[in-house]
C-alpha cells in the first residue's frame, strides 16, 4: 500500500505482510486442525468403502433373486477367486459369481454360458463373511425364496463399524448396522 501521512504531516512507511509470529501461529493452528481432521477423514473413507462393497453384494443378491424368478429356475451365488468357478475355500472377500446353471446339466463348476455376473476381490482391508448356510454360497429358487440360504453376511474393516446383510427365507435382502438379534453372527 505504500506511504501514509501521520498527524504531523510526515510520511510514514508501512510494510505489508505478516510477521514471523503471525505466520508461525497460523501454521500451528493449521497443524492442529489437520491432526484432528485426517483421522476422521480416513474413517469416513473406510466407512464409505465398506458401504460400497455391501451395496455391491446387495445388488448382486437382488439380481440373483430377480433372475431366479424371471428364468423360473434356481440362481446361485458362490465365492470365486477367478470370476469363473466357485471356490472351495477363501471366503466372500476374494470375490463372487452369480450363475444360473442349466437344470439338465449337473456339472459342478458352472459353464461359461451359465455365468450372469462376476465380482472381483474386495480392495483394501474389507472382509465379508457369511454365517450358517452362506459361508461360501447362496441361492434363490424359482419363486425367489432363499430357504437354504438363510443367513447373515458381515462386512468389516479396520476401525470401522460392521455392516450386516441379512437374507430371510422369503428371499428378502436387507442391510443393518447392528447384528441381527443383538448377537454377533
Amino acid at each position: 500500500m505504500g506511504n501514509a501521512h501521520d498527524d504531523f504531516g510526515l510520511i510514514a512507511s508501512r510494510a505489508d505482510g505478516f510477521t514471523l509470529l503471525e505466520l508461525l501461529l497460523t501454521m500451528a493452528v493449521a497443524a492442529v486442525l489437520l491432526g484432528i481432521a485426517v483421522p476422521s477423514y480416513r474413517g469416513l473413507v473406510q466407512r464409505n468403502a465398506v458401504t460400497a462393497q455391501v451395496n455391491d453384494l446387495v445388488g448382486d443378491l437382488s439380481y440373483a433373486r430377480s433372475q431366479a424368478v424371471t428364468r423360473g429356475q434356481a440362481v446361485y451365488l458362490c465365492t470365486s477367486f477367478n470370476g469363473s468357478v466357485c471356490a472351495a475355500s477363501g471366503g466372500w472377500s476374494q470375490g463372487w459369481i452369480v450363475y444360473a446353471p442349466d437344470p439338465n446339466d449337473t456339472a459342478n463348476p458352472p459353464a461359461v454360458q451359465d455365468l450372469l455376473r462376476a465380482h472381483g476381490a474386495l480392495k483394501g482391508q474389507i472382509q465379508i463373511t457369511g454365517n450358517q448356510n452362506i459361508t461360501d454360497s447362496a441361492h434363490f429358487d424359482a419363486n425367489g425364496f432363499a430357504m437354504g440360504s438363510i443367513g447373515t453376511f458381515t462386512a468389516t474393516a479396520d476401525n470401522s463399524p460392521a455392516k450386516y446383510v441379512v437374507i430371510s427365507g422369503s428371499g428378502r435382502i436387507r442391510t443393518d448396522n447392528q447384528a441381527p438379534g443383538g448377537a454377533s453372527p
